[in-house]
């Protein structure tokens, strides 16, 4: 997705610009001179709210960077140099989400890869249940009325596992899909957190679709290397069972879809459209 700034114009004798630039479909990002919002953290160190001379910034908050689009900040996240949590702010994140392990996992298991699926323009996160629906993988994407966007929408439509979509609200439309024959396996494995027992062939898939190497994070859970093991016992000063996983389990509050986490307000709609006659 293109960036755009948003310069907020601090009146003279105020502290310097700050700008808003879309990163994604998920996050804003805050820059500029940010030496003048003071984070506010709860009992989890999770920023709350970023405090301003102006401008306030707070979780649940609606901003929208560009008129036609709204962002409801969920997660704000320091943006550091290094990653380096003790250094300055340089900026700070506003997203709709943090990316789930639905997203990592579960995603691939319909094929393609990040470009087919326009990962870095529209999406948001993958899901797999709905309020509704188990047995079934959700892909939540930002709506746009752009050309691009409805040829996706009906190629999406097409899919041979395509259930239904829903407009959740004015911005955002879920496509719901029933898990392929070929990847129910992995599904269940997936379900029950047991990442390593995956078919090495979808593991593969799971990397190539998001580009990722076999020295990456996510190849060290699928394939469970003795690497990740050892340092991940050293960091929790204990010893990992050899039949343990190298991730935590599915957090379903994450990989669940909830309507009201992801809403935007203006209108909403909850409709279920193009549902895909048997």
């Amino acid at each position: 997705m293109s960036q755009q700034n948003l310069n907020l114009n601090l009146p003279p004798g105020k502290p310097g610009k700050c700008f808003l630039t879309i990163i994604n479909a998920r996050t804003v990002r805050l820059s500029g001179d940010i030496k003048q919002f003071k984070p506010i953290y709860n009992e989890s160190d999770d920023i709350i709210k970023l405090e301003g001379v102006e401008f306030d910034y707070s979780i649940g908050q609606v901003i929208r960077p560009k008129l036609k689009t709204p962002y409801k900040i969920n997660v704000i996240q320091k943006l550091t140099a290094g990653g380096d949590p003790k250094n300055p702010a340089q900026g700070y994140d506003l997203s709709i989400a943090r990316t789930n392990l639905s997203s990592i996992f579960a995603a691939p298991l319909l094929g393609g890869n990040r470009e087919l699926f326009l990962w870095d323009k529209y999406f948001i996160n993958a899901f797999v249940e709905t309020q509704d629906d188990k047995n079934v993988i959700a892909l939540l994407y930002r709506f746009s009325g752009d050309i691009l966007f409805l040829k996706f929408e009906a190629a999406l439509c097409a899919f041979r596992t395509f259930k239904y979509k829903i407009d959740t609200d004015s911005s955002h439309v879920l496509f719901v899909f029933e898990v392929p024959e070929t990847s129910q396996s992995a599904y269940n494995h997936l379900m029950n957190s047991e990442y390593s027992k995956i078919d090495d062939f979808l593991k593969l898939k799971i990397l190539d679709y998001h580009g990722f190497n076999m020295d990456g994070q996510t190849a060290r859970v699928l394939f469970k290397s003795q690497i990740l093991k050892a340092e991940l016992e050293e960091k929790l000063d204990c010893t990992i069972p050899p039949e343990n996983e190298l991730h935590s389990a599915l957090d379903m509050s994450q990989e669940r879809f909830d309507p009201e986490y992801y809403y935007t307000p203006k209108s909403i709609v909850e409709r279920k459209s193009n549902v895909k006659s048997t």
